[in-house]
């Protein structure tokens, strides 16, 4: 397993952009990496650490992108616990701490209680 699990997933297609850091749980499901940002609800799967990585990448970036174009980024960031604070031209996003993701989020709580896990922060950059 790779030691170097530091990285940064980037929504290109704006100016401007927002980086938060994101918790990342790392663990295997039938004999495949996952990555899973709870903070976000995005997976990326892949056959090594590296793979799991770039699918983890492009589903951040899809995540960004459809929230974008359906206008929802700022609803859906909220429903997931994120704080959003400030005007649009100055805006600040908290992520939810994690002791709060494992109390409202099921599918981490599954992860935690059932995978051998790694945990890790990494930073996501969010369109501004």
């Amino acid at each position: 397993m790779s030691q170097n699990l530091q990285y940064s997933a980037g929504f290109q297609n704006r100016e401007t952009q927002y980086h938060v850091n994101v918790n990342i749980v790392q663990f295997q499901d039938s004999g495949s990496y996952v990555l899973f940002a709870p903070a976000l609800e995005v997976y990326g799967y892949g056959k090594t650490v590296k793979e799991a990585k770039e699918s983890f990448n492009l589903c951040v970036v899809e995540f960004f992108r459809h929230t974008e174009d359906k206008n929802t980024l700022i609803k859906e960031l909220t429903r997931l616990g994120w704080k959003i604070l400030g005007s649009k031209n100055k805006r600040t996003y908290q992520t939810p701490e994690f002791s709060e993701l494992l109390s409202s989020n099921k599918d981490l709580t599954s992860i935690i209680n059932t995978k051998s896990i790694r945990t890790y922060k990494t930073e996501v950059a969010i369109p501004a």
